[in-house]
């Protein structure tokens, strides 16, 4: 049975987006208060690394979780349960009184996060409807984007009355998205796909772009708070200000993106998304401190964010009814989000922040070469014969 409309359903469309900015705000929030935990546990770049590192590998492996998973309960059980685990990693992190326990609340955020992604696209998807996917996969990055800013926000707020307040806002929101869960009616998916078969599709172009983004993510901006404080000698709120900025633009860019995806195709938008944010992050990292500086990294900031309508859309469209393709496609992309977070924070600590960091914003280079247009020609082949 085809579960998919060719209009819109906004209603679910509106209630998983909520769930997602809810989730996302869980997930991202470390970031823009890391320094005021550093100063209040006595943390380093390293540490960093380590808290960073645990929260993605969580995701990453929740991911694959709730893929399997996805075969088996639907959607919208799964979505409520991985809420929960997100209020609760909140409450925890709120409360910590050491390190070790705000790397556990890290790790639960991460299991929430990612159980919440394969439930969550799938159902997307399906609410979207083919005819406008580009769109809806645009609008489901603006969700992101609105939790990556509130999260942003929510540092520059905790930089001033306590970072703790942050998570516990972010509890809350986790709770409410729960309870507005159980008005959703997500309709039965026939699962495709399975075992190896899911890996298989999952190794492709969607994964290595959505890849590219989240090591950014993970990884480059994940520092970019501690790097303006201790290179460009901002206040930890300056910093968590100007990567709210950033988070603000992303959501511009998500529907700038969306949109591109549609009229020009998503390998297009993917070579113009790497070219803008090559130049970008060697222009903040190389130049000294000004107003042009702060600049470039909140831009940077924004437009790695529309990496993921871009990869999100070419998952649907190959995948999107293989729960456990969906899984492993995101699952990848953290796991090396993981990584390059974990690489930056030693090697940052090790040898120089700046240095690594120039090296690491060179990775969109990677989004020219896997999107060139024999490339695009060859997929669109594909598609028309699929």
């Amino acid at each position: 049975m085809n579960t998919e409309s060719r209009a819109i359903n906004w209603v679910i469309f509106s209630l998983i987006c909520a769930s997602y900015v809810a989730s996302t705000i869980g997930e991202q929030v470390l970031g823009p208060i890391f320094p005021e935990s550093t100063a209040e546990f006595g943390l380093t770049e390293a540490d960093g690394g380590i808290a960073f590192g645990v929260l993605a590998i969580s995701i990453a492996v929740m991911n694959l979780v709730g893929g399997w998973l996805l075969r088996r309960f639907r959607a919208q059980r799964l979505i409520f349960v991985a809420l929960v685990i997100s209020a609760t990693g909140s409450a925890i992190a709120a409360n910590a009184q050491t390190f070790a326990m705000l790397v556990a609340a890290q790790a639960l955020l991460g299991a929430g996060a990612g159980l919440f992604f394969p439930s969550g696209l799938q159902t997307a998807g399906i609410a979207a409807g083919p005819a406008k996917r580009g769109f809806a996969m645009g609008m489901y990055g603006v969700a992101y984007s609105i939790g990556l800013t509130a999260a942003a926000l929510l540092g520059t707020m905790g930089a001033s009355i306590g970072w703790r307040w942050a998570f516990g806002v972010s509890c809350g929101l986790s709770v409410a998205a729960a309870i507005g869960t159980l008005f959703m009616r997500t309709p039965h998916v026939a699962p495709e796909g399975g075992g190896w078969s899911s890996v298989k599709r999952a190794a492709s172009l969607p994964t290595a772009v959505g890849a590219a983004g989240a090591m950014c993510q993970y990884g480059t901006i994940a520092f970019l708070t501690t790097y303006a404080v201790q290179q460009w000698n901002l206040s930890a709120a300056d910093a968590a200000a100007m990567l709210a900025v950033g988070r603000v633009l992303s959501i511009l860019a998500k529907v700038v993106s969306g949109a591109s995806s549609d009229r020009v195709g998503p390998h297009a938008s993917a070579r113009s998304t790497g070219l803008v944010l090559v130049v970008t992050g060697l222009g903040w990292v190389l130049l000294p401190p000004n107003i042009v500086t702060y600049a470039l990294a909140a831009i940077f900031a924004g437009a790695v964010s529309s990496t993921g309508p871009i990869a999100n859309m070419l998952a649907v469209q190959r995948f999107g009814r293989d729960g456990m393709a969906l899984g492993a496609f995101r699952s990848a992309q953290i796991a090396l989000g993981a990584l390059a977070g974990a690489v930056i924070g030693f090697a940052g600590d090790a040898l120089n922040l700046r240095l690594v960091l120039t090296i690491a914003v060179l990775i969109p280079l990677s989004l020219m070469w896997m999107c060139r247009p024999s490339v695009a020609a060859r997929d669109a082949v594909a598609m028309r014969a699929g």
